[in-house]
């Protein structure tokens, strides 16, 4: 079908007229006698080119635990007319029916099986089913995306799954839904159903057997896409008629949008000054506002000056209560130092007499006092020249240990001296401890009568 399309293009083409540039002055004319042996021959060139096709023409199949066969191809065909010769069981109708299942055939279209699962081998888990398509040339199918080959492999389970790949020329997968490979049929308009495009060797035979002038018209109709063409008539007139409803359903309810649209062109022309209007509003919005606030700060003014009243107001009241607080707490005190008096006078009249008796006491007490400081100086002072003798004797005994053993005379008397010397300080250390201790008792009865006096005073 694809070769047929393109010739018919071809054919199309050869015959368009061509067009010539225009001269000065002059309308070039052309016509079938006035064709030149160079166009003549351009044209038999496009017609030969044209009759190898570039788009839908198979390129090779490849089957695998197809029916009975392990592994067949791949085949790869030629542009033109091919022929498959070969013995029975060579797998000349797998090539066949792996053709129309690889294309998305139905099943029960190959007359070989009522399902998929019976195209599996015997024995194998599933088949493998790869055709290649050309797809080149101006009217190829997304060549951005395939390139110059569309390949489309079917993987058939044994329980009768079958699912799809299309790849592209470098064998990456571009879908795998039903919609794209009918695109792609469509496309090239291959129709796997149409007798005519592939007939089997059980449809020829139908056919041949046929007296049947019923079946062969089906035929006839099928071959020529009469039928299909009916359909789709038939299809296109239901939606024409449902499409006429919704127009006639869609003209009421435009004429009823026209009504509403007139009547709001017509507000909208009333409120042609709306925009004055509102800037006017905006104006007064913002003098109301300024008003208001000029209202505001009036009254907050008044506030003030009627809280500063109040504040010195409130604060003379409350000097008025400190003061008087302060008079109340100065009476009371005034009373009790009037009373203190009172109590003093009269203990000061009751202890006249303890006084004058306290008094002579204290002058008794005060000589004893005088006396007992003249001891304790004069034994403090003797303390004091014991001391220094004391040193002197300790440095004459010194001074005698460290003179020599020269004369023995010398030494006896220098030995008594020193034994001499030595009772004598131990009678002035003894003397000295006891001038200690009498000074400490002095210095405890002095405080005592320093307390004393103290108190009586």
């Amino acid at each position: 079908p694809s070769i047929m399309k393109k010739r018919r293009s071809c054919v199309l083409n050869a015959v368009k007229p061509c067009k010539t540039p225009r001269t000065e002055g002059k309308t070039c004319v052309q016509d079938e006698e006035g064709v030149d042996e160079e166009e003549e021959a351009q044209q038999d060139h496009q017609l030969s080119s044209s009759s190898v096709g570039d788009i839908g023409v198979i390129e090779n199949i490849t089957l695998k635990n197809f029916m009975s066969h392990h592994l067949l191809g791949p085949f790869s065909f030629g542009p033109n007319v091919n022929f498959i010769v070969g013995n029975n069981g060579s797998g000349k109708s797998a090539i066949l029916t792996a053709l129309i299942v690889g294309l998305g055939g139905k099943a029960t279209t190959t007359n070989r099986g009522a399902s998929f699962k019976d195209f599996v081998k015997y024995g194998e888990s599933a088949a493998d089913v790869q055709v290649k398509l050309k797809n080149r040339g101006k009217e190829a199918y997304k060549i951005e995306t395939y390139g110059d080959s569309i390949c489309i492999e079917h993987h058939i389970t044994s329980d009768g799954c079958r699912t799809c790949k299309i790849k592209n020329k470098s064998g990456l997968v571009v879908s795998t839904k039903k919609e794209e490979l009918t695109a792609i049929l469509d496309h090239f308009n291959i129709q796997v159903d149409n007798p005519v495009s592939i007939l089997n060797q059980e449809m020829s035979k139908q056919f041949l057997h046929s007296k049947n002038e019923t079946d062969k018209y089906k035929f006839f109709m099928k071959a020529t896409l009469l039928e299909q063409m009916k359909r789709d008539y038939i299809h296109i007139k239901q939606t024409k008629a449902v499409t006429r409803d919704q127009v006639e359903r869609q003209e009421e309810c435009l004429k009823d949008l026209r009504q509403l649209f007139l009547q709001k062109k017509e507000r909208y022309e009333s409120l042609s000054s709306f925009d004055d209007m509102r800037r006017t509003l905006e104006d007064l919005k913002q003098k109301m506002a300024w008003c208001l606030v000029g209202e505001m700060e009036c009254r907050v003014e008044q506030l003030k000056e009627q809280i500063e009243q109040e504040e010195s107001h409130c604060k003379h009241e409350e000097k008025l209560e400190l003061c008087q607080n302060k008079v109340v707490a100065s009476e009371k005190k005034l009373q009790e130092i009037q009373q203190k008096i009172c109590r003093a006078t009269e203990e000061l009249d009751g202890s006249t007499e303890e006084s004058r008796t306290l008094k002579e006491e204290m002058k008794v007490k005060s000589k004893a006092q005088n006396n007992q400081e003249v001891i304790y100086f004069s034994a403090e002072n003797k303390l004091k020249q014991l001391e220094k003798e004391q040193c002197l004797v300790r440095e004459r005994i010194l001074k005698i240990n460290h003179s020599g053993r020269s004369h023995e005379a010398e030494q006896t008397q220098r030995l008594k001296k020193i034994s001499a010397l030595r009772k004598q300080l131990e009678e002035l250390e003894a003397e000295s401890s006891l001038l200690n201790q009498e000074i400490k008792d002095k210095q405890q009865a002095l405080l005592k009568g320093r307390e004393e006096y103290d108190k009586l005073r």
